[in-house]
């Protein structure tokens, strides 16, 4: 749908308040002042702040998400093509991929991972966390049953380096870093976690 001017500064000036402020602090009345229209025009595009910044964020916070899932499908199809000692890499390549995701829609996350407590955001680092373990477990499962697994990892502590990586990978957004350091930087993550993961479980 195309949006139109008055849209297109309400988005705008009202990007710039929840990045400075944060939504919890942001104003919904400072946010009308200065797109220069009145409460009644804002209304007739979003029915609260929530709304406002809903629309600044969910198309590319649960895109990610979706794309997230299609990653998780193709380890799937890593047992199915007797691949599974590729997971790791191929873990790793989706990293990129998302990352570079995450850079061209900088705002959208940084507004997510730094500025949405009070909204439906504000665990989606631990949502992320959430859905990774309890695929991966599943993952797993399969290829024990399979005979491609050895080693046993607790769920709890699962849960634990799930998320200690994944704060990790979203570092990059909080401490605006450049697109470049990000892809550095999480490569030398991945190559660190990789290794944690080897000492535990051994793909065959």
């Amino acid at each position: 749908m195309k949006l139109t001017d008055t849209q297109k500064r309400i988005l705008e000036v009202g990007k710039r308040e929840f990045l400075e402020k944060g939504f919890k602090d942001a104003s919904l009345r400072a946010i009308v002042k200065e797109a220069g229209f009145t409460k009644g025009a804002f209304y007739g595009y979003y029915n609260s702040k929530e709304a406002l910044f809903d629309a600044l964020v969910a198309p590319e916070a649960d895109e990610l998400i979706a794309q997230f899932k299609q990653a998780q499908q193709a380890h799937y199809e890593l047992v199915t093509e007797d691949k599974t000692g590729q997971s790791q890499d191929l873990s790793t390549s989706y990293l990129n991929y998302f990352i570079n995701y995450i850079y061209d829609h900088f705002d959208a996350f940084k507004l997510v991972i730094c500025c949405s407590e009070g909204t439906r955001y504000a665990n989606y680092i631990h949502e992320l966390v959430e859905l990774e373990v309890d695929q991966t477990e599943d993952y797993y499962q399969q290829l024990r049953q399979l005979g491609k697994l050895e080693g046993t990892v607790n769920r709890d502590l699962h849960h634990m380096i799930t998320s200690a990586y994944f704060t990790a990978v979203f570092e990059t957004v909080a401490h605006d870093m450049s697109r470049e350091q990000a892809i550095g930087y999480v490569n030398e993550l991945a190559v660190f976690f990789n290794c944690g993961w080897s000492g535990l479980l051994r793909f065959i």
